[in-house]
C-alpha cells in the first residue's frame, strides 16, 4: 500500500509540474522532459517520508519472500534426505 501511495504521489507531482509548465507556455516534448526532471527534484525533497515508507515496505516483503524460500528449501532438503537411500 505504501508503494502504491508513493507512486500516486509521484504521478501527482509530475502532473502539477507539467500543468505549471503548460501555463508558463512550454509545449511538447520539452515540456515533458523538463517536467520529468523538475518533478524528480521536487519529489526528492517533498516525498521523503512516503519514499521511506515504500522502501521499508518493499524491504519487508523481500525479507518475507526470502524467509519462505529458505523454509521451503529446508523442507525439500529434509524430504530428500529422508527418502534417499
Amino acid at each position: 500500500m505504501a508503494f502504491l501511495r508513493y507512486t500516486l504521489l509521484r504521478v501527482l507531482v509530475f502532473a502539477v509540474v507539467a500543468a505549471l509548465l503548460w501555463i508558463l507556455g512550454f509545449r511538447g516534448v520539452w515540456m515533458l522532459l523538463i517536467a520529468v526532471l523538475l518533478s524528480g527534484v521536487v519529489s526528492l525533497f517533498v516525498l521523503t517520508k512516503s519514499r521511506d515508507a515504500a522502501s521499508t515496505s518493499l524491504a519487508n516483503r523481500v525479507s518475507e519472500v526470502k524467509r519462505r524460500m529458505a523454509e521451503r528449501t529446508a523442507a525439500e532438503d529434509a524430504w530428500n534426505d529422508e527418502h534417499r537411500t
